[in-house]
């Protein structure tokens, strides 16, 4: 009865829902069962976090949602957002000082959809950057430092922006026109 019981539930917890397939392996009382969930992009984006080292210009994609990058070159680079999708998390961490020209976090297509605010460790008027309609996050050359941050959220339309940098401007928004 138990072993009935075990997979009614486990062909419940089964749902067809999008094209990412979660699979686990449960030890129960012994027995080994394998349990298989197709999972929405949305909530798949809100499961996984990894880590990661950009060096050169990249292209991310739904499947890189969850992950924290360090920025590391001594030539810096662009990196591209995907579309948005619900719940996809993206963390940028300056591991390398810019020091000849600046990271730069952008969307798809120039879209002008990053929206939020970067503060300062410096206190001083204007400290706080706010980002409205813009399309770029610029870890700035000659200001950003190791440690400066970003962390950028999507709720399926707009990209959220919140992170800290040590000096006023040393992470700026933008738009294209």
């Amino acid at each position: 009865m138990k072993k009935i019981l075990f997979f009614l539930i486990a062909a419940l917890w089964v749902v067809t829902v999008s094209a990412a397939t979660y699979e686990s392996d449960i030890t129960s009382q012994g027995r080994d069962s394998w349990i298989s969930k197709t999972l929405s992009d949305s909530q798949l984006a809100t499961m996984i976090r990894d880590y990661g080292t950009l060096t050169a210009a990249s292209t991310l994609a739904y499947t890189d949602c969850g992950t924290t990058y360090t920025l590391n070159s001594a030539t810096e680079f662009a990196t591209t957002l995907p579309s948005p999708i619900a719940g996809c998390y993206f963390k940028f961490i300056v591991k390398a000082a810019p020091s000849s020209a600046s990271y730069t976090v952008v969307t798809a297509s120039s879209a002008n959809i990053i929206e939020g605010q970067v503060a300062s460790a410096e206190d001083a008027a204007g400290s706080v950057v706010t980002a409205a309609d813009s399309d770029t996050v610029t870890f700035v050359d000659s200001k950003a430092i190791k440690g400066d941050y970003v962390e950028m959220i999507s709720d399926g339309t707009n990209w959220y922006v919140s992170g800290l940098c040590n000096v006023q401007d040393g992470i700026t928004t933008s738009q294209v026109s």
